[in-house]
């Protein structure tokens, strides 16, 4: 959990030896009268235009390179160099057939090559798993991602200029599209803090920082994120919470604002996409509006979300909405209403008059705006209040009673090892956290034979939930006014903790296991004398006890195979 999204940087074609231009989506530069080289293509000769180290694109090129070689080497992404390769080639491939076709030039196609990383460092296709080097695997998603993108660039302008980010409109398809069981967004979570990670926010905050400043669109990105932190902190107040693949149980309150606005995805989406000079708004005045615009209605599309899929997707999508209103804004926000002093909220500033101050009236419309988004975020979030917690695990009625002590002998509470897999999520387990889990977990177990042998069905609650709770409650009714009850006890040697993931489904959350070991004995007893058994049996047990804190216990879910496909191995 890794970036979210990615870069259009600049969509013309640059001459030759030609400088970066102010505003470097302002459209297609003329080729070079005398261009230094050229080929033959079918009986035509063709300019060929190579890459200027001037260009803005090329610096936003070096920091996405950057971040991929990182991620590949160090973080761990879920993406494989074929996919990376693939998804630049097919932007790229298309956009020189493109140009050639209409400017007939041959022209490095620096933009397009942005759009397919751009691509590749967002889109995640379930089952990639790091390492995988040359995996083809969902090669198609990321194919159409950078074809749609790429092909939006050309087909859907305003102004002579693409009205969606490439990239952006591209990721916003196929997500909708596919939806998450075929392509996923990077997870906004990035790991553990570690060395490389500091590597990697340092190479995404200063390349950011000095791109936004060179390219003047610096008010973009800071108005953007106060907007947006402002906006999930109101939802974080509120008791906002999603469900996430790399955290257990639901990430709420200050969790929840610390991973999404401080995410490095946040920092790529500020600095490299809501700023792409080729999409976004050229009026003085329309660019705040529309960094507010995008922060505002992600936040408020955000608070009707409950996994960390939607999430992500609903900043995309907010992203897609407002670019699509950029004609209108750049209409109403036009630089020439807000000059020399021919309005009521701002006035002109400096010696030239071309820096802006806002007015008394001015300051009044942003705190009236900024608090009816506050209310709009507010009641989005209050639409999903308690419904993510219900619904990590449906315990039924298990856990309302009151669980009973339980006097447990030396030695049976076995001394837990922990996964290396809970290394990599978020809310780890700590060793005391295993033994008392551990300890819920024999307990539990112990209560559920008594239970079976009273033939109380409120004292399982009280152990068990789900699955195991239901066949509990069954024993209990198939064995209800028998003269002899069948009990199974446990006597457990060896306990990891171990982490749960559904391999159906890629979205599911994460929960605990216990892989636990010993002996297992089935004895049959009269219920009114549980000394005089019957018959009794034993035999070595091994199995995958599926456990979850209902209260202040940890109940028990399931019990599956050892080797279930469930589980998670650390590396």
């Amino acid at each position: 959990m890794k970036p979210l999204t990615t870069v259009d940087a600049a969509e013309e074609v640059p001459s030759a030896g030609a400088g970066p231009s102010p505003h470097p989506g302002a459209g297609p530069a003329e080729p070079a009268t005398n261009p230094p080289r050229s080929v033959r293509v079918g009986g035509r000769r063709y300019p060929v235009l190579l890459p200027n180290p001037r260009d803005p694109r090329m610096h936003v090129a070096a920091v996405v390179v950057s971040v991929q070689v990182l991620g590949q080497v160090v973080l761990g992404f879920d993406v494989s160099i074929a996919q990376i390769l693939l998804s630049i080639g097919t932007a790229a491939v298309l956009e020189l057939a493109i140009v050639a076709r209409t400017r007939g030039v041959i022209a490095w196609p620096a933009s397009a090559m942005l759009t397919g990383n751009g691509v590749a460092l967002l889109l995640r296709v379930p089952g990639t798993e790091h390492g995988d080097w040359w995996s083809l695997r969902g090669w198609q998603f990321f194919v159409a991602a950078s074809g749609i993108g790429l092909l939006s660039k050309y087909a859907v302008r305003v102004d002579d200029r693409p009205l969606f980010n490439p990239s952006n409109f591209g990721l916003v398809v196929v997500f909708l599209v596919f939806g998450s069981q075929h392509a996923d967004p990077q997870d906004l979570w990035w790991g553990p803090w570690r060395p490389a990670l500091a590597i990697t926010v340092a190479v995404i905050a200063v390349g950011g920082l000095t791109l936004a400043w060179r390219i003047r669109l610096f008010s973009v990105a800071v108005t953007f994120w106060a907007a947006f932190a402002a906006g999930i902190a109101v939802l974080a107040a509120g008791g906002h919470a999603i469900l996430a693949r790399w955290h257990l149980g639901p990430v709420s309150d200050w969790a929840y604002w610390w991973v999404f606005v401080l995410s490095p995805e946040i920092m790529i989406f500020v600095f490299f996409m809501i700023t792409d000079p080729g999409t976004a708004p050229r009026p003085r005045v329309a660019r705040p509006v529309y960094a507010a615009a995008v922060a505002v209605l992600a936040a408020v599309l955000a608070g009707f979300q409950r996994t960390e899929f939607a999430t992500k997707v609903s900043l995309l999508v907010a992203l897609t909405l407002v670019c699509g209103a950029r004609p209108l804004l750049e209409r109403w926000f036009a630089d020439e209403r807000f000059t020399h002093g021919r309005n009521r909220w701002v006035r002109p500033r400096g010696p030239d008059g071309t820096a802006l101050r806002p007015t008394f009236a001015g300051v009044g419309l942003v705190a009236v705006a900024a608090l009816v988004s506050a209310g709009a975020i507010h009641l989005a979030g209050r639409t999903t209040h308690g419904a993510v917690r219900s619904s990590v695990v449906d315990v039924g009625r298990a856990g309302a009673g009151q669980r009973p002590d339980v006097d447990l002998p030396a030695g049976a509470v076995p001394t837990p090892t922990v996964d290396a897999a809970l290394r990599d999520i978020d809310g780890a387990v700590t060793d005391a956290e295993a033994r008392a889990l551990v300890r819920d977990l024999v307990a539990g177990l112990a209560i559920e034979a008594d239970a079976v042998r009273r033939g109380d069905a409120d004292l399982a609650a009280t152990a068990a939930f789900g699955a195991r709770l239901a066949d509990l409650e069954a024993q209990i009714d198939a064995q209800e006014g028998a003269a002899a009850r069948t009990v199974t006890t446990y006597d457990l040697r060896s306990a990891h903790v171990v982490l749960l993931k559904d391999p159906v489904n890629p979205q599911s959350v994460p929960q605990l296991g216990v892989v636990a070991s010993g002996e297992v004995t089935t004895a049959t007893s009269d219920p009114a004398d549980p000394e005089a058994v019957a018959d009794r049996s034993t035999e070595p047990f091994e199995g995958v006890f599926l456990v979850t804190r209902v209260g202040e216990h940890y109940l028990v879910g399931a019990l599956l195979p050892a080797d279930t496909p469930m589980r998670v191995r650390g590396g």
